[in-house]
This record gives structure tokens, C-alpha cells and sequence, in this order.
């Protein structure tokens, strides 16, 4: 990956995608609390699974995590359309979008550094 490259995948879309889990997070938190239906949880957690899984293959990464995520997703989706989601349910799901974005920032910090290091270069190779 070039240096452009490493900037538009680490400052716009792993940002977006980190920022998507502090959403879910909330949208977990209202469900919880009965202030909205689960299905628009579970429809921005399917979204974003793929949404993900699209921008980590377009540039050959992969997180290890995104398939508990999924797995997860899948069992919450069929617990929503029976209407048997429960809170033990969220709290797994909640405690899987942690390690899952644990992962992700781990591997933005990896990316960022990369970032900073090809520009230095960059940057001495042109004076």
C-alpha cells in the first residue's frame, strides 16, 4: 500500500467502522432499556459486518474476530425475528464488538505507523 493509500484506509473508513461500533454500542444500550426495537440493531450490525468485510478484502486484510461477530449476528438475528432477544444475548454481543474493535484499533495503530514511517522516508528521499 502506498502512503495514500494507508491514509484514506486508516482516516476515513477504519475510523467510520470504529466509530459504527460506539453506535452499535448505543443502539445494544437502547435495546436493553426497551427504547427500540432490536431489528434496527440487528439491521446496522448486518450492514456494517459487511461493510467491513468489503473494506478489509478490498486491501487484503482480515480480522480474526469478524467471524465470532458474525456468528453472533447471526444467532441475535433469528432471537429478533422470534422476538426472544435477551439481554444475556446483548451482553455477548456487547462484549464481542469490544474484542472485535480491540482487534481493529490494534491493527489501525500497526497501519498508522506504517503511515508515519513511509512518509518520513518519503520525505527524505525528496530533499
Amino acid at each position: 500500500m502506498n502512503t495514500e493509500e494507508l491514509f484514506n484506509l486508516t482516516a476515513t473508513y477504519l475510523s467510520v467502522l470504529r466509530v459504527e461500533h460506539v453506535i452499535m454500542v448505543k443502539l445494544i444500550m437502547e435495546v436493553a432499556g426497551g427504547r427500540i426495537n432490536c431489528s434496527r440493531l440487528i439491521r446496522v450490525l448486518g450492514s456494517h459486518i459487511e461493510k467491513e468485510n468489503d473494506v478489509l478484502t478490498k486491501h487484503g486484510l482480515t480480522l480474526s474476530s469478524i467471524k465470532q461477530l458474525r456468528s453472533l449476528y447471526e444467532e441475535c438475528y433469528e432471537a429478533c425475528i422470534e422476538g426472544k432477544l435477551t439481554n444475556r444475548e446483548l451482553s455477548s454481543l456487547l462484549t464481542t464488538i469490544k474484542s472485535h474493535d480491540d482487534e481493529l484499533r490494534s491493527l489501525m495503530d500497526e497501519l498508522v505507523n506504517r503511515y508515519f514511517s513511509e512518509v518520513a522516508n518519503e520525505i527524505l528521499t525528496e530533499a
